[in-house]
């Protein structure tokens, strides 16, 4: 009898042995897959670096970076490595704002006005906007992404400043439009409710709770500086430098933090407003974040700093973040208590949005529901920057344009075998060659177009954001 148990035990320990060295190799293998294929990602999308961080069940269960946070040093990016958030971060200054609400410092259905120590302007007087609205892009107030460079000698705005210009266009809960300017009211009602600074209140009760280390996500500190991905913009599967720029309305998201910050906190949310023995925000009110208001677009609703995408039936919260060098996503799905949060340095035009979402895509098969099916698609441009053939002279291009219906001029001139546009201010732009005629300014997203009646070249077409912008030749 003895030996048959033994034998039985023996039998035992070496089918879980085998089950466990097959899910060990299947982890390896997964692991290989995906560490190629990011590798590939990188090489065909011509994105300078990518960092993820994948989470379940209040655990990170992965996190890599890949490629280089600056391309002309070739420095490696790693998970230390500190990205822009964009309006991921509406997530969190809607927490706070939702904090606040649970304190009974306000109240997110009255008025704002009611907290603000300088009301807006409001047009419908029977229907007030609320913080509820102004979470939720409800509000009637419309968007505005006002930039300046870091090594520009204007400074920008206040958030007060940018209060007192809000004008609402619409009624509110009549219709979703998107609000920049929306999230900067949010900033300043933290600060007028709690008299503390918006930074300050987001530190102490939201970042500082959840062990997330990296203080100056508003102004990095200096020793962040060191750790910072530069931002790139891309053109035809090639990543150039561009600007880098600030937005006013930070508490909309201009924010820095690494990956795995803002999957802490993302996880936070997943476990209904747990965090380690600190509860953030309770269960109810986490729910009301992650519920569906006015459709936006088929299947895409917005909560109160989520955006809800419906997929098969199934609600997973989602968003999209992005300032001029950066790009990011995360989507997280409260029945499997998992998400993905993705980071790069790269501008966000359509084409590197698609490639995100499908890397997005993929991970969440790959390590979330297992299915090792799905592949990772690389969409790419087909038209590469190229050197300006012999046969055509840069002359051709010199002088200056004047822009339709203004006074002011564009100019276009040489340095050795380089075409620059100088803007009115004087700044000068690099451009590079696409093809005949064809020209886009390396550190901006913009295309320029040179034409004229028998071949001469009489006017450019400045193509910028969706815009078009026609100058003519003086």
């Amino acid at each position: 009898m003895k030996n048959y148990l033994h034998s039985f035990f023996v039998f035992i320990f070496l089918v879980l042995l085998t089950a466990c060295q097959q899910e060990r190799n299947t982890k390896n293998q997964v692991k290989k897959n995906i560490d190629q294929g990011i590798k590939n990602w990188l090489a065909k999308t011509g994105i300078p670096s990518v960092s993820f961080v994948v989470f379940k069940e209040g655990h990170i269960i992965c996190s890599q970076a890949y490629g280089y946070t600056n391309l002309k040093s070739k420095t490696p990016a790693t998970t230390a490595t500190i990205y822009n958030t964009g309006s991921n971060f509406k997530s969190v200054t809607a927490t706070a704002i939702m904090q606040l609400h649970e304190k009974g410092l306000l109240n997110i259905d009255t008025p704002i006005n009611e907290y603000l120590q300088e009301p807006i302007a409001i047009i419908d007087q029977e229907n007030p906007i609320t913080p509820r609205q102004l979470m939720a892009h409800q509000s009637g107030i419309p968007s505005t992404v006002d930039m300046y460079k870091i090594w520009g000698r204007n400074p920008g705005r206040s958030l007060r400043t940018i209060a007192a210009a809000v004008k609402p266009i619409e009624k509110p809960n009549t219709k979703h439009i998107y609000s920049n300017d929306g999230y900067a009211l949010l900033g300043i009602l933290i600060e007028d409710v709690t008299g503390m600074s918006y930074e300050a209140y987001v530190w102490e009760h939201i970042l500082k709770p959840l062990g997330i280390k990296t203080y100056g996500f508003v102004q990095p500190t200096p020793e962040m500086v060191e750790d910072l991905a530069l931002p790139y913009h891309m053109r035809y599967n090639k990543a150039f430098p561009t600007h880098q720029l600030h937005i006013e309305q930070y508490p909309a998201g201009d924010i820095f933090l690494k990956p795995e910050d803002m999957a802490t906190f993302l996880m936070m949310h997943l476990n209904y407003g747990r965090h380690a023995d600190k509860q953030l925000l309770s269960k109810e009110n986490i729910q009301k974040m992650h519920r569906p208001n006015l459709e936006v677009v088929e299947n895409f609703y917005y909560g109160l700093g989520f955006g809800i995408d419906k997929i098969k039936g199934k609600e997973y919260s989602y968003h999209q973040g992005s300032l001029p060098g950066y790009l990011s996503v995360f989507q997280m799905d409260f029945e499997t208590v998992s998400g993905v949060y993705i980071a790069t340095n790269v501008n966000a035009a359509p084409m590197q949005e698609k490639q995100l979402n499908l890397l997005l895509k993929y991970l969440y098969a790959q390590l979330i529901t297992k299915d090792t099916s799905v592949s990772l698609e690389i969409p790419s441009e087909g038209i590469t920057a190229t050197a300006i053939p012999k046969e055509i002279s840069l002359q051709n291009y010199i002088g200056n344009y004047k822009i339709k219906g203004t006074s002011v001029s564009l100019t276009i001139d040489t340095i050795g075998n380089q075409l620059f546009l100088l803007n009115p201010s004087k700044e000068r732009f690099r451009i590079d060659y696409l093809k005949s005629n064809y020209f886009f300014i390396t550190t901006e997203n913009e295309e320029i177009e040179f034409g004229g009646a028998d071949g001469s070249i009489d006017w450019l077409k400045l193509y910028s954001g969706g815009n078009e912008i026609t100058a003519i030749r003086e």
